[in-house]
């Protein structure tokens, strides 16, 4: 997650949905991973939107650094592969977060590039989440953006405290001995790319090829990463409002950035500003994808012709995880568990930041830097400094240089000892997106481990332009 270039003042605001932090006192690091028995494979619930797998549970110790104790489950699912004969192997994917479910991650790219089904496809829901064993954290808290450790506690006993990096790392190696396997491959989005490197450190012995897409960097807390997002995101607004200007005939909101800066500038204070304002939200979810702009500019469309009319911009705000509050509270308890939580030398900055400044994104780095989410949770363990001096194919890297919420391929890369491919543009996770270039290198070297390319053109906005229908979820 990195600060941004050029900023561009906004008015305004929405709170960032912050996607992605355990402790036992001290995990074992060479705990071995220990499953019950074998999976029986079903159906996947309903909810999880994963009809083309199927899913069954694996039972994995509560606590690593306790083996033989209480015990939990995980769900996992399962897409084979189309020749069971011919599979090139196991690919286990994460979507990033910490929070995100993961029992569909390959139930859409596996159909936008058919080439994954040339391997065995697979998915753990990491613990904490519903579906697995998950965290209860219900409290008069749930009023703000605070996950109360004491009422996890309570819900489950010493439960909280394990849902870390590691452990999520930890279970999906326990889910790898459940089905047999001796080696796997991992796909991993944002924060899943921390849990890869931290599989990969932990296990290097059982790595095979390892991907990962939109780095964090590996050296930065998690409070400083996630702070730099909305910097990033204000950054990104001149590459969309460049865009919006130069389809002017398409939507009428400016000839010019300022223009339309203006326009959006006017929209935001006429919504009553601040981050509860649907054009910030939306803005900011289209920062991290260019096939949202169209949907955000035909928004701001409708909305100065009509006030009443929101329903682009509500659909790009609603937050992408409130289905089921198991999302933040995992987040929370992973970044919370793994970093420092209340930072009182930060909050006098929040507060003058907060009266001054009206610019949404100043503010909420200040929330964020201020440690607000983990004020009732304090750090219970330390982040696994990941090093890939044991892995036989160098990991490959994928990276833009303006993504808003993500810039730790460098880091990455020097940890693990990896190579980027580095892809134009902004995007926030850029495999299986309508991008042959990448896409087919990426592809290459999950068959051979070889790295063929160091860049590659940014993926086109496949989005109706302009849009007419809100499609029916995101």
């Amino acid at each position: 997650m990195r600060a941004g270039r050029g900023r561009t003042w906004v008015a305004g605001g929405r709170g960032l949905a912050l996607t992605a932090l355990l402790g036992v006192a001290a995990l074992l690091p060479g705990a071995p991973a220990t499953a019950e028995s074998a999976p029986a494979w079903g159906p996947c619930p309903a909810e999880a939107g994963a009809e083309k797998a199927s899913c069954a549970t694996v039972s994995v110790p509560m606590n690593y650094a306790d083996p033989d104790g209480a015990r939990i489950e995980v769900m996992v699912s399962r897409i084979p592969a189309l020749d069971p004969a011919r599979s090139r192997g196991a690919l286990f994917g994460n979507p990033g977060g910490p929070g995100g479910d993961s029992l569909s991650f390959w139930s859409g790219p596996s159909t936008r590039v058919p080439q994954l089904r040339e391997f065995d496809l697979f998915a753990v829901q990491p613990r904490g989440l519903r579906w697995s064993t998950p965290l209860s954290c219900s409290s008069l808290l749930d009023i703000a953006p605070i996950t109360d450790r004491a009422a996890c506690e309570v819900a489950r006993p010493g439960y909280p405290a394990t849902v870390t990096s590691e452990s999520v790392a930890r279970d999906m190696d326990a889910v790898r001995e459940a089905l047999g396997l001796d080696r796997i491959s991992f796909f991993g989005v944002s924060w899943g790319t921390y849990l890869g490197a931290v599989y990969a450190t932990l296990f290097p012995g059982r790595v095979d090829k390892l991907v990962l897409d939109s780095n964090v960097d590996p050296n930065v807390s998690w409070v400083d990463q996630v702070a730099r997002v909305p910097a990033g995101v204000a950054d990104r607004l001149n590459d969309i409002f460049d865009w919006i200007a130069a389809n002017d005939s398409i939507y009428g909101l400016g000839a010019t950035r300022d223009e339309v800066l203006a326009e959006w500038k006017r929209q935001s204070a006429s919504q009553s500003g601040g981050w509860s304002s649907p054009i910030v939200g939306a803005t900011t979810y289209a920062a991290y994808g260019r096939s949202a702009w169209p949907y955000l500019a035909q928004g701001m469309r409708e909305y100065r012709d009509d006030p009443e009319q929101l329903r682009f911009l509500k659909y790009l705000a609603r937050p992408a995880a409130v289905s089921d509050m198991t999302s933040g509270w995992m987040r929370d308890a992973t970044r919370c568990n793994e970093d420092s939580g209340l930072n009182p030398a930060a909050l006098t900055t929040m507060a003058v930041t907060l009266l001054t400044d009206s610019d949404p994104f100043a503010q909420q780095e200040a929330l964020m830097r201020a440690g607000i989410t983990c004020a009732a949770w304090p750090q219970t363990t330390r982040r696994v400094p990941v090093d890939g001096a044991g892995l036989a194919v160098r990991p490959m890297l994928v990276q833009s240089p303006r993504d808003p919420a993500t810039s730790g391929a460098p880091a990455m890369a020097a940890a693990l000892g990896g190579d980027i491919l580095w892809v134009e543009g902004g995007d926030h996770g850029h495999f299986t997106r309508p991008n042959p270039t990448l896409n087919t290198a990426v592809l290459h070297y999950l068959r051979t481990g070889e790295f063929t390319i160091d860049s590659a053109p940014e993926a086109p906005i496949t989005t109706p332009n302009p849009p007419t229908v809100v499609p029916g979820a995101r």
